[in-house]
């Protein structure tokens, strides 16, 4: 699995005042019937329900430049149509949670738990991730 390429995430906090983090997942692989991507509905540790997928304000994919259809399924579970090559998903998650549960973002600080920010790519656990943290952006 050495020459398997990663999942990448790559987040980027853009708004303090909105408290948004935008999150671009590639999943250089995707299963060939459509992908399955969902937010945890809770995090180890913290047995209460937590819906993080409630804080997604925006959701959209594209592979190689082109839409692709998602499909939300449930309150926390999306199908991305068929493609071939890479499919690239990109959230705008709002952050305003100040436990260590989720994620907050303002003009001091950024904070997240993945779980608050990660699609998990259903099929590909054993998948290896990378994680690239930019700076904020300037408003």
């Amino acid at each position: 699995m050495a020459n398997v390429q990663p999942i990448l995430y790559r987040i980027v906090p853009i708004n303090p005042q909105a408290h948004l983090f935008k999150v671009r997942m590639t999943v250089p692989a995707p299963a060939a019937d459509g992908q399955r991507l969902y937010l945890p509905v809770w995090i180890p540790g913290s047995y209460m329900v937590r819906e993080f997928a409630r804080n997604i304000v925006r959701i959209a994919a594209t592979c190689r430049g082109k839409p692709v259809r998602l499909t939300k399924t449930d309150k926390h579970t999306w199908v991305a149509a068929p493609c071939a090559g890479p499919l690239v998903v990109t959230c705008e998650i709002y952050a305003w949670d100040l436990s260590v549960r989720g994620a907050h973002f303002d003009t001091t600080h950024a904070f997240f738990n993945g779980t608050s920010l990660f699609l998990r790519v259903i099929g590909q656990e054993d998948r290896r991730c990378e994680v690239e943290l930019l700076p904020p952006v300037d408003n």
